[in-house]
């Protein structure tokens, strides 16, 4: 008897692993943008046409934003906007597809796929913006006391700064916050792109000559 379940046991060992869930092929359904992760908020990667040839590597859970490979650009494309092959056609990604479940970790996502590029110098203030458009869609949050600690520094310096404005005329520096989650409109919206950033400003303004920023919408 305890042969036998020896045996059982070992020949369980011997089965080969589960394979890990394959990227798939997809298409831009229509004229789109790849953002550094998914909101529209942040940097553009890139600008791609109608058909253009994406490699998919998972989903959010709502299915709203997925992380793709666009040329040499690994980052993030509105759901609508992809179309994935499944039984020989072309549909738009949904559960029992086979598109595996993706979640958006920050840190770990940036400093993977950015580190070299140009807006990643300006880390923190995405950071804060991160942190402040997170949604549950994008999975648990990162452990990142450290980090916490930065963007709570960034916040009370804009603070101060701009009492300090208010109060003397000098320099106010604006408060970068995430906007509330809003669907990208792929054929008007526009983003920072990785050659144009948007970010703190060093621009003097005095308060009569400051205005709040045009939604692009």
């Amino acid at each position: 008897m305890r042969s036998s379940s020896i045996a059982a046991l070992a020949a369980i060992a011997l089965l080969p692993a589960p394979a890990a869930a394959q990227p798939m092929q997809g298409y831009a359904a229509s004229a789109t943008r790849l953002y550094a992760g998914p909101l529209r908020d942040f940097p553009v990667l890139r600008r791609m046409r109608r058909g253009s040839m994406i490699t998919v590597y998972g989903c959010l859970r709502d299915w709203t934003w997925c992380d793709v490979t666009s040329g040499t650009d690994r980052g993030w494309i509105a759901a609508d906007a992809l179309r994935v092959n499944h039984k020989g056609r072309r549909r738009a990604v949904a559960n029992g597809m086979g598109v595996t479940l993706s979640r958006f970790l920050f840190g770990t996502y940036w400093d993977g796929h950015y580190s070299s590029r140009q807006f990643y110098r300006q880390r923190q203030h995405w950071q804060l913006l991160s942190d402040r458009a997170y949604r549950p869609e994008w999975g648990e949050r990162e452990k990142q006391e450290e980090a916490w600690g930065d963007t709570r520094a960034m916040e009370e310096q804009h603070r101060l700064s701009r009492e300090r404005g208010e109060r003397t005329g000098g320099p106010i520096v604006p408060q970068y916050i995430g906007k509330p989650y809003r669907f990208p409109d792929h054929g008007n919206a526009s983003g920072p792109s990785d050659r144009q950033v948007s970010g703190p400003e060093n621009t003097t303004k005095s308060p009569q000559s400051a205005s709040p920023a045009q939604d692009p919408d």
